[in-house]
């Protein structure tokens, strides 16, 4: 009977310890998403429902108070997800730092396995949106300023029981993460897949929540998650099942399951739902697509009966082209006006490539011309279009002669003019990967090696927006696994692209508009 006793003793002190300790409840993340010059959004996921409060200051400023967001509940209907704004004392181009606070305890994440700083705390921080629009002449802090994005799709993290049966894991190379977090992006792009539904999730709403937050707890992914301020698009696998579209029967939940996941700006518009949206960061416009809520699949035939196949949908392609007029039309060229030297549009699949792909945009022929089409006779400056979807990686270069016959397709612009426009696509970050098809006549060659004109194994992409307004360039790098850079300049330092690697924003102006 008293080794009994001594027994339950025991157990409850243990039990009483390990409350007073307090185990971790958080999960996942946090995850800086969206933010502007007054306010930011924080992902983050907790083990159980708990109160979630994040406290914050200046970077640096040891001296100061920390400011306080309302208090977060999650809950496990929503997998215990919450996204935290910050709007308290924020102001234009500054960096913060912030602590996590879970149910009243500090949480802190610490670095992983083979991570230099393996076992010390992740510094948590978030960036506001700087500012540089109708400024006094010389004043240095609101000047056009550099920065860099990270661009990566097709994410797959192998979970046993829910994987394909047979064979090797699809997903590999995890390391991956590290290697992007090393290359330190302001902003990382997801552009699609960016987690894999199985035939175990995409049947119900708990099985994709499950999807996502199995695969976010990735112990190499927490480091990249804390350190970029995230956004994305999704393609047909973080949507529903395989090459599925408009007729998917879940794809509200799906919608819902995404926003719960992303800190994005919105998603989609009242009068027409879908996940695309809109930001700014600098000199550049950043439109994240939505490629699967209105798409007709490839196998059907609308047109048989007199309806055009749809990927993007024309509703879409209005709203984008109205917005890409819009910030034109706001835009001069003497350094004072809205930022819009590029206007990169993230899609899920390629849109410039003339591959044999069912799924590349240019299948959907009648939509795509439309597109292009009012793009050129808009005259719209900068366009970069940054896609996944097909597990290697290569660059794309649309010239477009102009017809002086706009209505006509492909007929648009002003007559005998030029107008060009490039499609970067990067895939995949760590699910299978593959040399790429051969045929694609509008490839555009940024390899200085000569049997190399794409990149065939898994990867990530980097955008450097550097130099002086009247200047301005993107410079494109690829990287390998291991953080190596693919399009190396041949005999020059470590770490210089090509010359074919670097796109002049005075390059893409439009005729329209020299």
């Amino acid at each position: 009977m008293r080794s009994r006793c001594v027994s339950v003793v025991l157990i409850l002190l243990t039990t009483c310890c390990s409350f007073a300790l307090g185990e971790s409840l958080l999960l996942n993340g946090p995850m800086p998403g969206h933010s502007t010059m007054k306010m930011a959004k924080i992902w983050i996921q907790t083990k159980e429902p708990a109160d979630v409060v994040l406290k914050y200051r200046l970077s640096g400023k040891v001296d100061e108070s920390y400011f306080e967001s309302e208090t977060y509940k999650t809950e496990s209907i929503d997998a215990n997800t919450a996204t935290v704004m910050l709007d308290k004392g924020l102001s234009a181009g500054n960096t913060y730092e912030y602590q996590v606070y879970i149910n009243g305890k500090l949480e802190t994440p610490i670095f992983p396995e083979d991570f230099e700083e393996e076992g010390e705390a992740i510094p948590l921080t978030f960036q506001t949106k700087p500012r540089w629009r109708f400024v006094p002449d010389g004043d240095v802090r609101h000047s056009v300023f550099d920065f860099r994005i990270g661009a990566a799709s097709c994410n797959y993290v192998n979970e046993e029981g829910h994987d394909r049966e047979g064979g090797s894991p699809y997903g590999g190379e995890h390391e991956i993460y590290k290697a992007v977090y090393e290359k330190n992006p302001d902003l990382m792009l997801w552009l699609g897949d960016n987690v894999y539904y199985r035939e175990n999730d995409f049947e119900d709403r708990s099985g994709m929540m499950h999807r996502w937050t199995h695969d976010r707890n990735h112990p190499w992914f927490l480091p990249l998650m804390t350190r970029s301020q995230h956004y994305a698009t999704w393609d047909d696998h973080d949507y529903g099942p395989n090459d599925i579209g408009s007729s998917y029967w879940l794809k509200d939940t799906a919608l819902e399951v995404f926003t719960k996941f992303w800190a994005n700006p919105s998603a989609g518009l009242p009068e027409l739902p879908g996940l695309f949206t809109f930001f700014n960061w600098g000199d550049v416009n950043f439109y994240l697509m939505d490629n699967r809520t209105y798409l007709s699949i490839p196998s059907s035939d609308p047109e048989a009966f007199g309806n055009e196949k749809s990927m993007l949908g024309k509703e879409q392609v209005d709203w984008l082209i109205d917005h890409l007029a819009w910030a034109q039309s706001q835009m001069s060229h003497d350094g004072k006006s809205y930022p819009a030297r590029f206007n990169v549009i993230c899609v899920g699949n390629q849109v410039l490539s003339d591959s044999d792909s069912d799924f590349g945009y240019r299948s959907f022929t009648k939509e795509w011309q439309y597109l292009i089409d009012r793009i050129v006779h808009e005259g719209i400056d900068g366009v970069i279009f940054l896609s996944g979807d097909v597990h290697f990686g290569e660059v794309s270069k649309l010239t477009y002669l102009g017809k002086g016959k706009p209505g006509e397709p492909g007929k648009a612009g002003i007559k005998g003019e030029e107008y060009v426009m490039y499609d970067i696509t990067t895939s995949s970050l760590t699910a299978g990967s593959w040399a790429g098809s051969d045929v694609n006549h509008a490839r555009y060659d940024i390899f200085d090696e000569e049997d190399i004109d794409r990149v065939g194994h898994r990867n990530f992409a980097t955008l450097d927006f550097k130099g002086p307004l009247d200047d301005r360039r993107m410079e494109i790098r690829y990287w390998n696994s291991k953080g190596e850079l693919v399009n190396q300049k041949k005999d020059a330092p470590e770490g210089t692209v090509t010359d074919a690697s670097i796109l002049y924003a005075k390059d893409l102006v439009s005729p329209k508009n020299k």
